[in-house]
């Protein structure tokens, strides 16, 4: 970033009568301005998906090869493992006995089955 100049800098530059200096100090300024708001933007938004991840990361269960999500008392889920390991996915795991005999579990997403 470039130096900025300071209020007393532009104050004296009108006083000198250059205000045409003076509105380009002022244009650098408002430049500034925006790149600031643009930067505040995106870090805040990386803080709220950071912090909605520690959320889920603290909410969520392995157990059986497979996730388990909490909120509050309630259990949700089964989440397949190999979706959200690799992906942060979080794909429901269906019924596998509709497509393979004996499995308990199948992910749709990854066509993984779970036992």
């Amino acid at each position: 970033m470039i130096p900025l100049p300071s209020y007393s800098q532009i104050a004296e530059l009108i006083k000198k009568g250059a205000t045409l200096e003076a509105q380009e100090q002022i244009m650098k300024l408002r430049e500034a301005a925006i790149e600031l708001q643009e930067e505040n933007l995106t870090l805040r938004e990386e803080n709220k998906k950071l912090c909605e991840e520690k959320e889920v990361a603290a909410n969520l269960e392995f157990e059986g090869h497979v996730y388990w999500l909490r909120k509050g008392e309630e259990r949700i889920g089964p989440f397949c493992s190999c979706c959200y390991d690799e992906q942060h996915r979080f794909s429901r795991l269906h019924d596998g006995r509709q497509y393979i005999s004996k499995t308990r579990w199948i992910c749709l997403v990854c066509n993984r089955p779970f036992d």
